[in-house]
């Protein structure tokens, strides 16, 4: 088997598609159809897990090609925000770090690296690295239309946006609590913050505690818990402050809580206090007016909350182990009643065996225990038998009111840092600007679009129904960044998350946009484009309608899992908030991510794999089906050296059979062309759903798999061209540069395999499969046999079974009941009831799915054409002989399933 020279294919291939211009699709030719995936970001080249969703994406492109629509599948570059920036700093700062991920993993010199502190110029070097790439896999994208989201056109078409966003009321201005980075002086979403961590807002309640000559604060998610306070926690190794409000009151934080909370409320910073002043002390618990004492805890952290924490050890696991390590665990107060919890926080502690406060399964339990409590539990204090999710409400309510309390936002998933590598924090800020995904006729009609159309995998549209519910302001400005400068406020910059949602239309413009000077998009440019409103300014205006209008809806959106809750529910919104109806997307598809050697990639394990470096060693088609074909849509797949490398093996075993001159027909042709038709009858079905697991698995494993028994079959030269021309064309869309060499190479055609069409299930004989099975079975029978006698016969015989059992086992599939079966034997095989009636128990479970039998002539067929098979196999004369011809007493007990084997 010669090994195939996948570099020299691809690149014969590459530009054979790039003669023919097959990936730039004509504007009104025919049905169409508008694919896109997300754009990347180009901060770094793209490594194996980003080929998956582009891989889909271009596969589900390929495969509508083959049934006729004239596919669009563009691309451009994202650009906006700060991690380019940021990125920028640090290699003109000399990242040690960075310049080693670019040197070791991605192969760029120190010198070449050092030569890209220009911000755009990392842009272009990067994108034209993902680009390069991006053909390489042979994405059949038309890069006539590639932008860049800095670019002046499309900065004005964003402005456009929102401009047509704020008439409907939709952008607002006002005060806000924003996740913030001080370092930036800005808002930040997931692409300004390092590993794209989205930072999550969460209020929480603060508890004012008399103390002194002011109060304690305490933060908790938990306020109606405050009547099972037994103590406070306070931190002896880390300095507080003493700080006044607006209204005036003493208030008391630790110092680096009062510096995060000062950019939410007012606070002048008196003094500083060690922690250690606060060692027996007691405050009054506002709820009861009960003195409680403080106690000294290391776990408790200066920078979360306000670096005080109330103690509830009857209901928080945390609190009971720091008091039972210190020998106060019966200070516990039960106010919740749950399950069949006696002390709640104590049972849950001993139930998952916490050892101590350092104990990782702690924080399991807690957040088991606080669940079980939010859904299920009861007060037994305040209002007795009130469920705690409404005794939350009314007790926060209730300390507000009393101006026991106030609320503050915290990040809840906290330290997240920004890409200038400071904490985010909240920040009230009393001039942002938002977009009001909170309106109510906003939110239904996006909901009801989401509704109706197809979300692929369904889970899908039920995580972004969930976030959608929940969406409210969104902070859509930064104060730096790359990207479109905000039409309101020119010192503002759009952010990421917000000039990205509407993008794909600007694709079906992109190719024709620049023959106008910027000046020249204003408003009426737009509005004639996306609204038919007003006249042409000239021909290429003209026509940039008409190509709006022809390729608009987007047919098909392709993401990764992990933009369902906030870019997939923003593309939606925006889509239903700007255009017409008739110009809403139609379909989202979302996969999984790719893992390495079962690891998720990262650069600190040093397993992340550059997408290019991939293809050289592994070749495109193997990358591409590696990171498709090894789990459902939206599971993680595994890409490793042993999946891609059995990959290319059985490709190349597969392709061996090109070369070979065809054979005579015999029976096993009819059932490999047989197995193959069957497997063709759900081939759309799975395409059409994302199916490409069960493609690759009937395609490619088992194909290479029947055709591994089908040669072991065969006594002359395979026939096997009718089969592969219907492979290649199957395979096309997974390995469009090997089945494109298979169309024109092995089979001549000039013209490319994507203007073919998928071939269709022809008629097939699913008895010849059927007995091939029964082949396979006595062939393993057989080999069982010769281990247990564990000597070599000198014949092997098989009897196949007369023509009256053969009736029996079809009226035992047609009754499929035991007292009908002995009833109509009794008439038709009274002579042989005793075999009946062994054959009868003998099927058990199976007497209720017993399919027709084989036809005799079909098996007899079948069986002799296997002797010369079974013959060379076990070394020894096979005999096929019809049961009523033998004398051997064995051959009475063949049956229809199971031919009875002897060995002489």
């Amino acid at each position: 088997m010669a090994s195939i020279n996948f570099k020299d294919i691809e690149q014969k291939v590459s530009r054979f598609w790039e003669d023919q211009k097959l990936n730039q699709p004509e504007t009104g030719k025919g049905e169409k159809k508008f694919i896109t995936a997300a754009f990347p970001y180009p901060n770094s080249p793209q490594h194996i897990g980003h080929g998956r969703t582009y891989t889909i994406t271009d596969i589900y492109a390929r495969y509508l090609r083959m049934k006729g629509y004239n596919v669009l599948f563009p691309m451009a570059f994202h650009v906006t925000g700060t991690p380019i920036l940021a990125m920028a700093d640090r290699i003109r700062e000399k990242d040690e770090e960075l310049l080693d991920i670019f040197e070791r993993i991605y192969h760029i010199s120190r010198k070449e690296s050092e030569k890209l502190t220009d911000p755009k110029d990392l842009v272009m070097y990067f994108s034209k690295e993902i680009e390069q790439g991006m053909n390489e896999i042979g994405l059949m994208i038309d890069w006539r239309r590639k932008f860049y989201s800095f670019d002046v056109h499309f900065n004005k078409f964003i402005e456009w946006q929102f401009r047509k966003l704020k008439e409907k009321g939709l952008i607002m201005q006002g005060e806000h609590y924003i996740p913030w980075s001080i370092k930036l002086n800005s808002a930040v979403g997931s692409h300004d913050t390092k590993g794209d961590v989205d930072p999550q807002m969460e209020q929480v309640v603060a508890i004012k505690f008399k103390f002194n000559d002011g109060y304690l604060v305490a933060s908790t998610y938990r306020p109606e818990t405050i009547f099972g306070l037994t103590n406070i926690w306070v931190n002896p190794n880390i300095k507080y402050v003493k700080a006044k409000n607006k209204e005036g009151e003493i208030l008391y934080f630790s110092k680096d809580a009062a510096e995060i909370l000062s950019n939410q409320i007012d606070l002048e910073i008196i003094s500083e206090v060690d922690g250690k002043e606060f060692e027996n002390k007691k405050a009054t618990n506002p709820a009861n007016g009960e003195e409680v004492p403080l106690f000294p805890a290391s776990f408790v952290k200066s920078d979360v909350g306000t670096g005080i924490v109330m103690s509830v050890p009857a209901h928080a696991p945390f609190d009971y182990v720091a008091l039972r390590d210190i020998g106060k665990e019966n200070l516990s107060v039960k106010i919740i009643e749950v399950g069949n919890y006696g002390m709640p926080a104590k049972d849950v502690v001993e139930k998952f065996g916490i050892k101590d406060q350092n104990d990782p399964k702690l924080e399991e339990a807690t957040k088991a225990l606080y669940r079980e409590e939010a859904h299920n539990g009861k007060m037994l204090v305040y209002k007795k038998g009130l469920p705690v999710s409404k005794a939350k409400e009314e007790v926060k309510e209730m300390l507000i009111g009393k101006n026991q309390a106030f609320t503050i936002w915290i990040i809840a998933n906290a330290p997240v840092y920004s890409r200038e590598g400071d904490q985010i924090i909240i920040k009230k800020v009393n001039t942002q600007w938002f977009i009001n995904y909170g309106d109510k006729e906003w939110k239904d009609k996006s909901k009801k679009l989401l509704s109706g159309m197809s979300v692929i995998p369904e889970d899908g549209r039920k995580e972004m129904m969930a976030t959608m519910d929940w969406l409210d302001k969104k902070a859509c400005t930064r104060a730096k960044g790359l990207g479109t400068k905000f039409p309101f406020d020119q010192s503002q910059v759009i952010e990421s998350l917000s000039d990205s949602t509407i993008y794909m239309s600007f694709y079906t413009i992109a190719d024709k946009i620049k023959e106008f000077k910027p000046e020249e998009l204003d408003e009426s440019f737009f509005d004639y484009i996306f609204m038919g409103k007003g006249k042409p300014k000239n021909k290429t205006h003209e026509e940039m309608r008409k190509s709006f209008l022809y390729w608009y809806p987007l047919d098909s959106r392709h993401s990764g899992w992990d933009l369902v809750k906030n870019h997939l529910p923003f593309f939606i919104m925006n889509h239903c908030a700007i255009f017409e109806d008739r110009m809403l997307p139609r379909q989202i598809v979302l996969n999984g991510f790719v893992l390495m050697e079962g690891k998720k990639m990262s650069k600190s394990f040093g397993n992340i794999l550059p997408l290019r470096d991939a293809i050289r060693e592994y070749g495109a088609d193997v990358v591409r089906f590696s990171v498709v074909a090894g789990a459902e849509l939206i599971e993680d797949t595994d890409f490793s050296v042993s999946v891609a490398s059995g990959v290319r093996e059985r490709l190349e075993y597969i392709l061996d059979f090109m070369e070979k001159e065809e054979g005579e027909e015999e029976i096993i042709d009819r059932w490999i062309n047989a197995k193959f038709n069957r497997k063709l009858e759900s081939l759309e079905s799975n395409y059409d759903k994302f199916e490409l697991r069960q493609i690759s698995l009937d395609f490619f494993y088992e194909f290479y798999n029947d055709l591994n028994w089908y040669v072991s079959r065969k006594r002359t030269n395979p026939r096997l061209n009718g089969i592969m021309r219907k492979w290649a064309r199957i395979m096309a869309p997974i390995m469009p540069f090997i089945a494109e060499h298979i169309w024109r190479e092995k089979f001549k055609n000039k013209g490319t395999i994507f203007s073919e069409r998928m071939p269709k299930p022809e008629k097939y004989d699913e008895d010849v499969v059927r007995a091939e099975e029964l082949v396979k079975s006595l062939n393993d029978d057989i080999e069982r046999l010769m281990g247990i006698v564990k000597k070599k016969p000198n014949k092997i015989y098989i009897y196949i079974p007369e023509q009256w059992k053969f009736e029996l086992f079809e009226d035992i599939s047609r009754i499929r009941e035991m007292k009908g079966i002995m009833k109509e034997a009794s008439a038709k095989y009274n002579d042989n009831m005793e075999f009946v009636s062994r054959v009868a128990k003998g099927l058990g479970n199976r007497l209720y799915t017993m399919e027709k039998p084989i036809p005799r002539k079909i098996m007899e067929d079948q069986l002799r054409d296997a002797k010369a098979f079974f013959s060379k196999r076990f070394g020894v004369e096979v005999i096929v002989e019809n049961e009523e011809n033998s004398s051997n007493e064995k051959a009475k007990g063949s049956t229809p399933i199971r031919p009875t084997i002897y060995l002489e």
